[in-house]
């Protein structure tokens, strides 16, 4: 079997991350960065021990990496890379079906990508066939910008997709 049709057909597995995937983890995090996001095991452990860490893995070697967490019924995913680019169809794809279903499980509205401007148009684009449309900050909902407005620093740009319906407005 060729390289290229071993990741396609790929036996990739999504599982929180551990300890002993966090030198994989940030590698992962600048080889598909490409080295503009700087990442080591100490900033993968603070990933691993702040949010939700998932990984994707191709029979035990990490090629994925996502992480989020909830505020106020709004899924938030700040970090989402894989590498080599060549899994990201089947890992990436893996990774965010696992955080929108622990996402729905809590009741989100929506799930929100925060891109740095230097994300690749080659992973917006896979984003969009995942069905994420780029959203401009102003145009969120107000309660979406007051959860989202602290993940915005500087330049980053958001991809969202909507994980209900409609809006929950009364305390579940």
């Amino acid at each position: 079997m060729k390289h290229e049709e071993r990741e396609e057909n790929a036996e990739i597995e999504v599982r929180r991350a551990r300890r002993q995937d966090l030198a994989a983890i940030a590698g992962v995090v600048i080889k598909s960065s490409r080295a503009r996001l700087a990442a080591d095991e100490a900033r993968a452990r603070d990933w691993l021990f702040g949010k939700g860490l998932w990984v994707a893995t191709d029979d035990s070697r990490v090629v994925g990496v996502a992480a989020w967490q909830v505020e106020n019924l709004v899924s938030i995913t700040d970090l989402f890379y894989v590498a080599p680019a060549r899994y990201r169809k089947v890992a990436g794809a893996r990774l965010l079906q696992a955080i929108e279903a622990e996402a729905g499980v809590l009741m989100c509205e929506a799930n929100a990508m925060v891109l740095p401007a230097w994300t690749p148009k080659t992973v917006r684009a896979f984003l969009q066939g995942q069905g994420y449309e780029p959203r401009p900050f102003a145009e969120l909902h107000r309660i979406w910008r007051e959860v989202l407005g602290e993940w915005i620093q500087g330049d980053e740009e958001l991809m969202v997709k909507r994980l209900r319906e409609r809006m929950v407005m009364a305390p579940i």
